[in-house]
């Protein structure tokens, strides 16, 4: 299960966040990536530093006029605390994701990444056991 492995701490923002806003998030935290959620803490989307290059500086728009909805991908995978590890590894394997959001109680709580995933269902010691 899911919940046995140690996640990370949510790193998010909300819909209506400007890009500005959003950017020195990810700044501030030295994050790549940060997860949108919608008023109930459920995640809706995420958003790269990729993103705020591709979809905003090289197409010349305002970063304060742009809003995180407008630029998050999305749909995304989230996946509940009692969801089985190997499962969720095949199905991130085949999509070519490098993370994904945990809910809990239809709570986000924790960001999952590969590498922790692996670790765990390996059973090398990285600080998940």
């Amino acid at each position: 299960m899911l919940k046995e492995i140690r996640l990370l701490e949510p790193f998010k923002c909300n819909p209506d966040d400007s890009c500005v806003e959003v950017a020195r998030k990810l700044r501030d935290s030295m994050q790549r990536h940060i997860y949108v959620v919608n008023e109930e803490d459920w995640p809706i989307g995420i958003i790269s530093t990729t993103d705020i290059n591709n979809k905003i500086v090289a197409e010349g728009k305002d970063p304060n006029e742009v809003k995180a909805r407008e630029i998050m991908s999305e749909p995304i995978d989230v996946y509940d605390v009692s969801e089985d590890e190997v499962r969720v590894y095949k199905e991130m394997i085949s999509k070519k994701r490098l993370t994904c959001a945990v809910v809990e109680n239809k709570r986000f709580v924790g960001i999952l990444t590969l590498n922790r995933l692996i670790g765990y269902i390996t059973g090398i010691k990285n600080g998940n056991r």
